[in-house]
């Protein structure tokens, strides 16, 4: 098998041995959420973390991307990238803390005083965590990269358990949990780097590699902005025309979709390894085109099987008020289908530095996003937010492949892959039809299967064949 799948196929294995274990004992600690916390509270912790999470996008100007993508092209460099990271994510914490008190002192929220303390901290832990385990990636320590997402979820889970379950802290408990799971992994990552703590401090890095650092970033920035829009902003205008305990139901719904988040978040991290490697804009051998192809094949398939089970899922997941929820996750499921692929675009444009297709495709996207929000939510409510997110991720999948040949050749069938994105459309209004219409929910998913037959066919080999090896072994 050729050098760069075994790369490829190996890094997946240890981002996947990391996650799966950890997110789906995440996924079934669902129920004590929805039991414990109320759709208020729910919200209420949502709306802190998405609002943390913009932040960090702004104020650390995605400093982790130039870490990573720096690191892995100047290793001789490393502790000076590092350092440079490490200063603009202190630099940034402290504007999120002074722009929190302003908006403390004035009121705007009026939420209670602790709320603005875990955003900031919720902001340094992930942002933190985040520069840290790109730097492991750089410098080629991916197991344990790997190993510090099992602490992360572990301490979050852990928290939870006991803060929720044991002492019984409520909306608190839950907070301390979100922040301690990246804190910790983050302080694993600084033992696993060995880089002195003067690194941090006293590391100076040269202006001329600042500056390449900033303007590979900057678009980032942009970037970052947008994505935060098609996939939070909806909360806010959810919050906003529906209320607080709507938004509570309608984040309660994304926790479905996590499931195939989780299954294109572990080939991403490995992904975007590769992608910078091996970039070849003739593709020659065409690995990006089989392995974007494989990869749209299994993610469309695992996409039309999670919606046929959406409904149980949501039966056994959701809790009281927020079994509702499951009108949203099928349809925010296709968002995530979509993110996938434009993930899949975007380390793409990161592996022939140009960050600013990244920004502009997203930044289309965001437009369209927040104007069907405006638009669907007063009259549609949740769902409308939910649709527009599908819509908004389509147009940038889209626009993405259009800007995509620019920079490499690629050999897709886009015929067959907009049929198949019908085809689950068509799956998600028969789950809404009165009795769900399961008979032709399965005629769906077997014609996506039918349609990905050829890669199917060829992983079912792929894996045929190591499991011989393994036993001739």
């Amino acid at each position: 098998m050729n050098s760069k799948y075994k790369n490829l196929g190996k890094n997946t294995i240890i981002f996947a041995i990391s996650s799966f274990g950890t997110k789906i004992l995440s996924f079934l600690l669902v129920p004590l959420y929805t039991t414990v916390l109320t759709t208020t509270e729910y919200g209420a912790v949502d709306l802190i973390t998405t609002t943390a999470t913009l932040l960090v996008f702004v104020l650390t100007i995605n400093i982790s991307s130039s870490v990573l993508r720096f690191t892995i092209e100047q290793r001789n460099k490393g502790q000076n990238i590092l350092s440079f990271g490490f200063r603009v994510l202190m630099i940034g914490t402290l504007i999120c803390g002074f722009l929190l008190a302003l908006v403390y002192a004035c009121d705007f929220l009026e939420w209670p005083v602790y709320y603005y303390f875990f955003v900031v901290l919720y902001f340094f832990a992930t942002a933190f965590y985040e520069m840290m385990s790109s730097y492991l990636r750089a410098i080629n320590k991916v197991k344990e990269v790997a190993f510090a997402g099992i602490i992360a979820s572990g301490t979050m889970i852990t928290g939870n358990i006991i803060f929720l379950l044991v002492i019984k802290t409520g909306i608190l408990g839950y907070l301390i949990s979100v922040v301690l799971g990246p804190l910790v992994a983050a302080i694993f990552c600084m033992f696993i780097a060995k880089e002195p703590l003067r690194t941090y401090f006293v590391v100076n890095c040269p202006k001329s590699l600042k500056r390449e650092m900033v303007v590979y970033c900057v678009p980032l920035i942009f970037n970052n902005i947008a994505l935060w829009i098609n996939a939070f902003l909806d909360r806010y205008f959810v919050t906003y025309y529906c209320g607080v305990s709507e938004n509570g139901i309608y984040s309660v719904a994304s926790k479905i979709p996590t499931i195939l988040a989780t299954c294109y978040s572990v080939f991403a991290s490995a992904w975007s390894l590769s992608a910078i490697i091996e970039f070849d804009s003739e593709d020659k051998d065409g690995f990006f085109s089989n392995t974007y192809n494989t990869y749209g094949a299994l993610m469309t398939m695992a996409c039309s099987f999670i919606v046929l089970f959406n409904i149980p899922l949501a039966r056994f997941l959701y809790s009281k008020d927020f079994f509702v929820a499951w009108r949203y996750s099928s349809v925010l499921l296709l968002s995530v289908m979509f993110n996938t692929f434009t993930v899949f675009q975007g380390s793409i444009f990161s592996a022939a530095k140009n960050t600013k297709a990244i920004a502009t495709t997203t930044i289309i996207s965001a437009v369209v996003n927040t104007i069907l929000n405006i638009a669907l939510i007063p009259v549609m409510g949740a769902i409308g937010a939910a649709i527009a997110t599908v819509v908004a991720y389509f147009v940038m999948w889209l626009v993405r492949y259009v800007f995509s040949k620019k920079f490499i050749t690629m050999r897709i069938d886009i015929r067959k892959d907009i049929l198949i994105y019908a085809i689950i459309t068509v799956q998600i209004i028969f789950e809404h039809l009165e009795n769900h219409f399961y008979p032709g929910q399965i005629m769906c998913l077997l014609a996506v299967v039918l349609l990905n037959w050829k890669y199917l066919k060829t992983i079912i080999m792929v894996l045929t064949r190591k499991m011989k090896y393994g036993k001739d072994k």
